[in-house]
């Protein structure tokens, strides 16, 4: 089945659906499993030492997690498969196909969690007495279905990055435990703990003026993030020893501008700054539960909290960009074009059987064909007019020089995908994109449905 392509003005696909990703992360790693674990232990130690203090902390940070999860957490979650299943429909298909049931019982697994986290919200100040020991059950059971949705996500997102032996074997349980399954759960799981320690730390400094209770818990989250910050170095470093290594020297280039990354010594600089941050906030945080007031804790925290944020921003853009020019290594370039397919599109070409450009009007003229043809072949990664402008790439190049470029774009560059077409069709593109470098011809909306017109503004 053919599908339409669209592209998002200014930000690009691949922007538009990482903003997404990123946000949905931090709040599904960092709050719905990290911080949520650290109320239900709240809960716990409130009840086992009948604090008042444990108590009021455990629910007042419930409602303020609540409130984030279902609301910012849940659309972006919603997020993830509507803007892919736009943006990049044969990727997602094609995943699909492989992880049919793993994605079902996700789906029904994150109705479980929705569930049991209102049914434990809700029943918070009612379940009294007896029953309070089973409200922490409660809780325990939405952590459960939080972990479960984490194991069954943590096959598909591994399976984008080492595939290994799937392309060939084609077998469910290859592409599911492939080779960066148990790192990367593991990782993901202590760097939610790490992001949810920060955060009950945050909201216990600023919501909490009682300085004996704000001491006895600022210790506990700060071993709790000395710990599961040790805890995310080493499985940080055991996911990437499973990574291939072809993928691993696009690590710095994924972070850095082209031109920072002729230092990387930046890269490493900047995330040894980042850890030290948050060790000394950790530490920090520690010495003040028993020395006196965290005032320094307070004012450390909220730049601990924005550098693992970065930190998880930084993975997820690492683990993006490094498998290019791969959306599936061994299966589906990043531009959606299936490697076994590439050998036919060289010979007959993309526009020939296309269906919906063969229903676009003004199929015929050469900058109609052109901006299909980069829709096809570019569009994941450039823009026309936004970031990682294809236009700014090519200016002051020559057609003939575009032309060459086109047919070497894995050599010169090895995340990007080779030209996908005839010859004929690379002589069109690289028309098109002169002209467009020469301002000679624009795209008046960008994000509509191509096959674009791309004719309003000629000569």
């Amino acid at each position: 089945m053919e599908f339409p392509i669209f592209q998002f003005p200014y930000l690009g696909t691949g922007m538009v659906i990482a903003l997404d990703a990123v946000l949905h992360v931090i709040i599904s790693h960092g709050l719905a499993i990290g911080a949520v674990l650290f109320i239900v232990i709240s809960e716990y130690l409130g009840l086992k030492r009948a604090s008042r203090d444990w108590e009021d902390f455990s629910r007042d940070f419930l409602k303020f997690t609540i409130i984030i999860t279902t609301g910012i957490g849940a659309v972006t979650g919603v997020g993830i498969w509507f803007i892919p299943s736009a943006l990049s429909p044969r990727g997602i298909g094609s995943m699909l196909r492989v992880f049919f049931w793993p994605w079902f019982i996700e789906w029904m697994v994150f109705t479980c969690e929705v569930i049991f986290i209102l049914a434990y919200y809700f029943t918070w100040g009612k379940w009294q007495g007896e029953k309070k020991r089973r409200h922490v059950f409660l809780g325990v059971a939405y952590l459960s279905f939080a972990f479960i949705s984490a194991t069954l996500i943590t096959g598909i997102l591994g399976f984008m990055l080492t595939s290994d032996g799937w392309p060939w074997d084609r077998g469910f349980w290859s592409a599911f435990l492939n080779p960066s399954y148990t790192p990367q759960l593991f990782l993901r799981i202590s760097a939610g703990l790490s992001i949810g320690a920060l955060f009950s730390s945050a909201f216990l400094l600023f919501t909490r003026r009682d300085s004996a209770f704000r001491q006895e818990a600022l210790g506990f989250f700060a071993k709790a993030a000395i710990i599961s910050f040790s805890a995310t170095i080493l499985f940080t470093w055991w996911y990437f020893t499973v990574i291939p290594s072809a993928f691993k020297t696009h690590a710095i280039f994924a972070v850095l501008t082209s031109r920072l990354s002729q230092e990387p010594q930046i890269f490493w600089y900047a995330n040894a700054g980042g850890v030290l941050l948050l060790f000394v906030t950790a530490m920090v945080s520690f010495g003040g539960s028993w020395r006196g007031p965290a005032v320094l804790a307070k004012v450390l925290i909220i730049p601990a909290l924005l550098a693992a944020m970065t930190f998880v921003t930084e993975f997820e853009r690492i683990r993006e960009f490094i498998r290019g020019p791969y959306l599936m290594p061994g299966y589906m370039y990043a531009n959606q074009v299936l490697i076994s397919e590439t050998p036919l599109l060289k010979k007959v070409g993309m526009l020939k059987n296309d269906l919906w450009f063969s229903h676009a009007p003004g199929n015929q003229e050469a900058a109609v064909q052109g901006a299909y043809l980069f829709a096809r072949n570019c569009s994941t990664c450039h823009t026309i007019g936004g970031i990682n402008d294809i236009a700014e790439r090519v200016k002051g190049r020559t057609e003939d020089g575009i032309f060459v470029l086109l047919g070497h774009t894995s050599d010169m560059v090895p995340f990007m995908p080779p030209f996908s077409g005839t010859e004929d069709e690379r002589r069109t593109l690289a028309g098109f994109l002169y002209e467009l470098s020469k301002g000679t011809v624009k795209l008046h909306d960008p994000s509509r449905l191509v096959p674009l017109t791309g004719d309003e503004n000629h000569g």
